[in-house]
């Protein structure tokens, strides 16, 4: 109880739970993920050297014993056999960029857990941890509010006034941490012991204002766990609690409860929203007859449920391996999927069930399944305990509002948050063996037989917390990594192509395992006009992420460099990554522009022709400025010159005007193919009206006026 280490870890676990939903980092790659997992990696090091070394020093009378520690460690141990037998091992172990779910997050977790049920041993180290996420969760509604009235700071690439996202940089996951800690705080208000009437009034202010936050978000998976949550506390409540008129406030508590979820769904967006999740369409026959359908976003997660039932069903056991979901996206992704999960590569599976189930297969949803049974289980059998009851209501409403949430290291600490609690109220001392004794100050008083092993294994103690500070180190480089990236993207947008390489091969050193990184070095080459460097930048990026076909189109692109420099050994080269491309991810419209382009370049016409009318019926309603216009080109040089009109014209009432001005030059080629020449005039007029000096038009239109004169 007294050891400083002890403490010392107590501040690593509330500075987790406090920092990693706020921080972010505008000068990183992904500002959110990137900050988030690398700062609690960090603390998860040195929180692991703490725990190693208190239970050497003090063993039986610091540990502690409890089914739930046995099912976290196996869903933890599930998770580590399927990273070996994952389909991309170094993937699994680090997870996407993007996301950074692998086994080091699963484990990172874990620590968390431990060091709650372990470290926090009073109530006012109990206190401090909920007075950290307390803190914390003010900020986060504080920058919301920042958001919602349009006074935002930063420039981000969505409007944040719309539906805002706050620090923890998603909607629907700022939308599951507001359920959640609302939850816990009316458990508090609750079921707490020694608070006064004041203090309870308080906390049920504070619930309300996370429910604005959350109603603010219109994130329809909030209100799912707001009511899972409040449905478990009015159960514990009638089951455990000792009180007769305790129980029956309960009722009225969740009679107002549903009061108020009425009054969302009535008066607020996010009620529209939920409301209008099944959708009432006119019947093919056209009579007065509706057919039910779910909305977009819903079928968005149906279709990537689906991918995961696929997964599951390839490899049953232990799934495809921690964050290998993106791998199955385009092995499943068929041709008539919504827009959404058509032109993307989705690297969550949008729900704890089909995330755990796609990435650790039946074995480890046993393995999550249990720990939440024994953990609900746990918190029954204990009775009446306020901490297991705020833990359980914590837990039950992350399940509900993350059945159709993505994963996010942002929120993901608040499951081991509550299995931790639950944990800590409910586990039982390991033996009541104390601390190893110490040698007496005496002169004349005699040390125990073994007091000659007590410093060595202090000091072996105090290695493992050094080795978990150095480890917490190595997340610097990594950080580093994510700036250079970042930064050499904006170098090379403003032209300074010297500076973007080497910020790249700065990135790529520190981290050489993002394939982003090296695609970024490759698209700086391509800049300085390097393109033999940009390919093999490029394939390094495609071999350590095949199954991405941006890689593969960059890669394909590069070898038009050199094809367009005179190296004709690479037309051969591009070919064979424009059908690798296709191969890997068949129905995403992307694979199947970059083929057309290559067979356009290298000739093959028909070939291009058959790629690029798969790529627009896969994207029908696309905004892509490169498709639309290399349709145009290749159907006018195959000579279908009404499909190139037809086509033509569809870009341009959708594209913005800079966009449409290389598409109606090419319009114009058409028109004159169908003989009709004052048309074809009349749009390169209008290009030139939005951009004057366009080379390719003003040809294209002293081409045809020259016609003109000579007949």
């Amino acid at each position: 109880m007294r050891s400083k280490l002890r403490l010392v870890g107590v501040a690593l676990v509330c500075a987790k739970v406090a920092l990693v939903p706020l921080l972010f980092d505008t000068a990183a790659d992904f500002p959110f993920v990137v900050v988030k997992a690398l700062f609690s990696h960090a603390l998860a090091y040195v929180t692991a050297g703490i725990l190693i070394a208190m239970a050497i020093r003090f063993r039986g009378s610091f540990l502690t014993r409890s089914p739930l520690h046995l099912v976290v460690l196996a869903f933890l141990g599930v998770n580590a056999v399927a990273t070996i037998f994952a389909v991309d091992p170094l993937l699994a172990l680090f997870g996407t960029h993007g996301r950074m779910l692998g086994l080091g997050t699963i484990a990172d977790g874990v620590i968390l857990y431990f060091g709650l049920v372990l470290l926090v041993r009073t109530r006012s180290e109990a206190l401090a941890v909920f007075a950290a996420v307390l803190a914390s969760s003010l900020v986060v509604l504080g920058y919301e509010l920042i958001q919602l009235i349009s006074r935002d700071p930063f420039k981000w690439d969505q409007n944040a006034a719309l539906r805002p996202f706050s620090t923890v940089g998603q909607t629907t996951t700022l939308a599951e941490y507001c359920a959640v800690l609302a939850v816990g705080a009316v458990a508090i208000a609750a079921f707490a012991n020694g608070l006064s009437r004041r203090l309870r009034l308080g906390l049920l202010l504070y619930v309300g204002a996370l429910v604005s936050g959350l109603v603010m978000t219109q994130t329809r998976s909030g209100v799912i766990g707001l009511a899972v949550g409040g449905a478990l506390l009015v159960l514990l409540t009638w089951l455990g609690h000792p009180d007769r008129r305790t129980r029956l406030i309960s009722l009225g508590g969740a009679l107002m409860g549903g009061a108020v979820i009425a009054l969302v769904l009535v008066a607020t967006p996010l009620g529209a929203r939920l409301l209008g999740t099944v959708e009432l369409s006119a019947s093919v026959g056209g009579d007065e007859a509706t057919t039910p359908r779910l909305e977009q976003s819903a079928q968005v997660r149906v279709s990537f449920y689906r991918m995961a039932l696929d997964i599951v069903r390839e490899r049953p056991i232990l799934g495809y391996g921690p964050d290998n979901f993106v791998i199955g996206v385009p092995r499943y992704r068929t041709d008539s999927e919504p827009s959404e999960v058509q032109v993307s590569l989705e690297t969550s599976a949008h729900g704890w069930l089909s995330q755990v189930a796609a990435t650790s297969g039946l074995a480890g949803v046993a393995a999550f399944l249990g720990t939440v049974l024994v953990a609900l289980i746990l918190t029954l059998r204990s009775g009446f305990r306020p901490a297991a009851w705020i833990g359980a209501g914590m837990l039950a409403a992350f399940l509900g509002a993350g059945i159709t949430t993505v994963d996010e290291v942002g929120t993901d600490w608040l499951l081991w948050t509550s299995l931790g609690i639950i944990g800590a109220a409910t586990a039982r001392p390991w033996s009541v063996a104390q601390a190893l004794p110490r040698p007496s100050p005496g002169r004349n008083s005699r040390a125990p037989i073994d007091d000659h092993v007590v410093p060595a294994v202090v000091g072996f103690g105090y290695v493992c917390v050094g080795i978990g500070v150095l480890l917490a180190l190595t997340t610097v480089n990594a950080l580093g990594a994510s700036h250079s990236a970042h930064a050499s993207h904006q170098e090379r947008l403003v032209g300074h192509t010297q500076q973007a390489i080497a910020l790249a091969l700065s990135a790529t050193s520190a981290d050489p395992r993002r394939s982003a990184y090296w695609d970024t070095l490759g698209l700086a080459y391509i800049s300085a006009d390097r393109a033999t460097d940009a390919v093999v930048a490029f394939k390094r990026a495609s071999d350590l992420a095949p199954y991405d076909v941006r890689y593969l189109g960059d890669l394909a692109r590069g070898y038009l460099e050199l094809v367009q420099k005179g190296d004709s050994s690479s037309a051969a080269r591009a070919r064979d990554v424009a059908d690798r491309t296709v191969t890997v991810d068949p129905n995403h419209p992307q694979a199947q522009l970059t083929r057309a382009v290559v067979m356009q370049v290298i000739g093959d016409l028909p070939e291009a022709a058959r790629s690029v009318d798969r790529a627009l019926a896969l994207d029908p309603n696309s905004t892509s400025p490169q498709l639309y216009l290399t349709a145009t080109q290749v159907y006018n040089a195959n000579g279908r010159f009404a499909d190139a009109i037809a086509i033509a014209r569809k870009a341009n009432g959708i594209l913005s005007l800079p966009n449409t001005v290389p598409i109606r030059v090419e319009l114009a080629r058409a028109l004159m193919g169908t003989g009709q020449p004052s048309q074809a005039l009349a749009e390169l007029d209008i290009a030139l009206s939005i951009r004057p000096n366009d080379p390719a038009a003003l040809q294209l239109r002293a081409q045809i006026r020259s016609g003109f004169s000579s007949q």
